[in-house]
Formats: C-alpha cells, structure tokens, sequence
C-alpha cells in the first residue's frame, strides 16, 4: 500500500476544523510504561478512568509474553512523560520466536483497555490506527473497541468505503455481559438477579458455614509454596509458571486484592485474585478446592463477596473473561465493537490458517477470524 493511501486518509481523524496530526507507533513494554501517567490522564479525560491503570500489570501477562505490545498514539511525535495524548490504541504484536508475524490485536475482549479516546471519536481513531499499522508494512490489525453510539457498524462501513485501503476489512457488533452493579445493600443487590440464583447464594454460603466452619478472609495472607499447591489440589489448575505469576502479580499492583475462604482448621477452600480500581472491583481469577464435591464452594465465595463489596461501597464487580456462573444474567449488557482489516497478500491469505494452528481456541484474534457471520469487505 502507498503512502499516499494514507495521506489522503489523515482526515480521519479529527474535522477539518482540527490541525491534521498523523498516529505514531512505538512498541515495547519499557517505552510505554514511560507514558504511564499521560495515559491514565488520557483516560480520564476520555471518561474511561481505570483504563490504564496498572498497565505494568497488564504488559507483563504470561499470555503476552510472545508478543510486543505496540502503541500508537496521537500527535505524530511520540510524546514524552511530560507531555499530553490525544487518543491511543494498545495493540499486541504477534511473533515467532524474535520473528515478527506482522499481526497486530487487542487481547481485551471487552474493549475497555484498547482504545483511548473521546467517545465521538473512537471509531474514526481506530481507522486511523489501522491506516499507520498498515504503513508500516502490518499484515492484520484487530481492534476492539467500546462505543455508546447507535449504528456504529454502518458508520464503519462508510468510512472505509470511502478510502481505496487495498485490504479486506470486517466489523462487529457484540453484546456482552459488562457488570454487576451493586446496589446500596445485599438485598438490593441480590434483586437484581433470579430467584434461583439468589436461592444457591444464600445456601451454599450457609451450607459452607454450617458444616465447614468457613470464614471469609478480605486480606489473605498464603505463602507462595501453599498458594501453588492450592492451585494444583482447585477444580481447574494453571500451569506452576502461570499460578507463581498471578501470586507475583499481587506486588505489582496499585491495589491489589486477595480474598479467601477458610474453614474452622485454617485450610484455604477458595481464594480470589483482583483489584480495585476507580471503585469498581475487578476479579481476574478464583480457585477453588475440587475435593469437596457437595459444597459449590465458588458460590459461597460469591456470596460473601458480594456481601463485603456492598460494605466498602463498591460499585461494579468486572470478571476478566466473563463468567459461567448464573450470576451474570445480571449482568449489565454492553456492546463493544471489533474492527479487523486484512491487507490483500500472500502473507496475509494464509493468516487464518496460521492462526488457526499456533493460536489456543479461546484467543480473540482466531474467535474474530472463525466467525462465520462476519462480512468481509474490500477497500
């Protein structure tokens, strides 16, 4: 593709009103947490507080650990700590060993940590950003992105018919379960969901009392040796490297949390990992003990936390990855948008075979590509 393509395209951005300002791009983990602080203000200004917080934790995932997290971000020089942004796309670039495969995508399938920009704008910038990947020779670039806006999709659409992109080009519209929000009390919290829901609350947390003696712990404290080995003995175990990760991990955090479930001889049965984040708790694992078959030991947990969250004044639980559990019927819904443009290459043509090989079946990037309802475009 000729640069001029892109030339033309910098309109995408801002109006016309609006001095035109091409994307930069700079990848490595070192390089972005420099701008730490101009992305969390960023943030805030965009309305979407908590984005980046943490982001040290977030480049440091296991599941990213074979691939280059790439920025690119507005204006066209890379700022520096002391300067601001205007909008910003974290991307992760796919590699073989030290071979870059030249695909670029978002790993948050609820697209609240990949696009930064004021909610007007988010789709035009995420064009934008396809546009300076693209330039500098990418093959693929998935973006997802959370919008507020009707009809997105089409506006998409429009956008990209009216720029010669030489590439294939596909969006989507998903619903997902976003939050739980919590209400003033337990009860009222509790409303919002169904009966039968509410039901297995209320009495596995009091099965779990009453014959386990168990106690709910809002500051555990397990050493890494009992952590792993409650890994191994929970109903669905990670690999060692990755539980001594999400043990670490508590220490790289600005408030981290660690919740237990103990019974009346201090052993753990379930032990829960997140944060808080601009009042909102933000759960990314839970483990529990798989040889107590009569006890739902990960409803108790739920149950009890709930109940503390209430009490500090909470006002969203986020599970990372979403969740089975019947609790997420109440779920608010929300929709994100994934934009993925493909470049018109032999490379290219066989990426979702590529894929399809190297990466597990939960990836985004192979869900996107596997999803038979997409309608792909040219440009």
């Amino acid at each position: 593709m000729h640069t001029a393509v892109f030339e033309r395209s910098r309109d995408l951005v801002y109006s016309s009103t609006t001095p035109r300002q091409t994307p930069g791009a700079m990848r490595g983990a070192d390089s972005i947490l420099r701008l730490s602080d101009p992305l969390t203000g960023l943030a805030v200004r965009c309305g979407q507080s908590g984005a980046m917080d943490d982001l040290d934790y977030f480049l440091a995932r296991p599941q990213i650990r074979k691939k280059t997290p790439c920025l690119v971000a507005l204006p066209e020089s890379i700022p520096s700590p002391s300067n601001g942004l205007d909008a910003a796309v974290l991307l992760y670039e796919h590699r073989i060993g030290s071979h870059s495969l030249r695909i670029f995508a978002t790993d948050d399938t609820t697209g609240r940590r990949t696009l930064l920009s004021p909610p007007a704008m988010r789709s035009r910038f995420a064009l934008a950003a396809c546009h300076t990947l693209l330039a500098q020779g990418a093959q693929c670039v998935l973006i997802s992105f959370r919008h507020e806006e009707t009809g997105i999709a089409r506006e998409m659409a429009e956008l990209l018919a009216d720029r010669a992109f030489g590439c294939r080009w596909a969006s989507r519209e998903r619903e997902i379960a976003g939050h739980l929000p919590f209400a003033s009390t337990v009860e009222a919290t509790l409303a919002q969901m169904g009966a039968r829901t509410r039901n297995h609350l209320r009495y596995y947390r009091r099965k779990a009392e009453q014959q386990l003696g168990c106690v709910f712990v809002p500051d555990a404290t397990i050493s890494r040796e009992d952590f792993l080995a409650m890994n191994r003995a929970s109903a669905y175990p990670v690999p060692d490297d990755k539980a001594a990760w999400r043990y670490e991990s508590l220490n790289i955090m600005k408030s981290p949390l660690l919740y237990g479930l103990r019974d009346r001889d201090g052993r753990w049965l379930s032990l829960i990992g997140g944060r808080h984040s601009n009042g909102n708790m933000e759960m990314y694992w839970q483990m529990n003990r798989d040889d107590l078959p009569s006890q739902s030991l990960s409803t108790a947990m739920r149950s009890l936390l709930i109940e503390h969250e209430v009490a500090i004044g909470t006002r969203r639980l986020y599970v990372e990855g979403g969740t089975t559990h019947s609790m997420s019927h109440a779920f608010v819904r929300e929709k994100a948008t994934d934009l993925i443009v493909l470049r018109q290459s032999p490379v290219a043509r066989i990426i979702p075979a590529l894929v399809k090989r190297f990466l597990p079946p939960e990836n985004m990037l192979l869900q996107v590509l596997e999803d038979k309802d997409l309608v792909w475009n040219r440009a």
